[in-house]
């Protein structure tokens, strides 16, 4: 199991520059294909080994190596056989990315809704919250199965759901 992200540095100290996280990520744990418009995402790995596909680019990080994907680029990432610690920077910094850790902390430490930590989640409400605040634009199937989801009756009370978790454990 994933632990909950750490913000490093906030928004809220550095006048909007950057935002930057701490994960850790357990051995195997990938997210789908995705891009940002808000933010170039740069990763640096403190601690293991990462593979990220940026646009046709594929590298494999390693402790103490970065890359930065830029905004609108389409990335995945996988991590390898042991779990990996990350930092990452998104440039400029994102407070609605960062209410997303918040809420993640805080379900996490209430013990709700199981682990946010990924997207893979199958509670497709709390998907389609992290995605919007985290800015995660999925392709493919992932795209295409949350966008049918939001048209859904049940897709309908995100918009709800999202301001009660941000009212409790984030800022609006």
């Amino acid at each position: 199991m994933e632990k909950v992200a750490l913000i490093r540095e906030s928004v809220k100290t550095n006048k909007g520059k950057r935002t930057v996280i701490e994960s850790e990520f357990a051995a195997g744990a990938s997210i789908p294909l995705h891009y940002h418009r808000k933010f170039d995402k740069t990763f640096e790995v403190l601690e293991g080994e990462i593979r990220i596909w940026n646009g046709n680019e594929e590298l494999v990080l390693k402790a103490g190596e970065s890359a930065t994907v830029k905004k609108d680029m389409v990335h995945t990432y996988q991590i390898g056989n042991s779990k990996v610690i990350l930092k990452t920077t998104l440039e400029p910094g994102s407070l609605c990315f960062e209410n997303a850790i918040k809420v993640m902390q805080g379900i996490h430490k209430d013990g709700e809704k199981g682990d946010l930590n990924t997207i893979e989640n199958n509670n497709m409400v709390y998907m389609a919250i992290i995605s919007k605040l985290t800015d995660s634009n999925f392709m493919g199937e992932a795209g295409a199965t949350l966008e049918t989801f939001l048209l859904s009756e049940e897709g309908k009370q995100v918009m709800y759901v999202q301001n009660e978790l941000l009212e409790k454990y984030g800022e609006i």
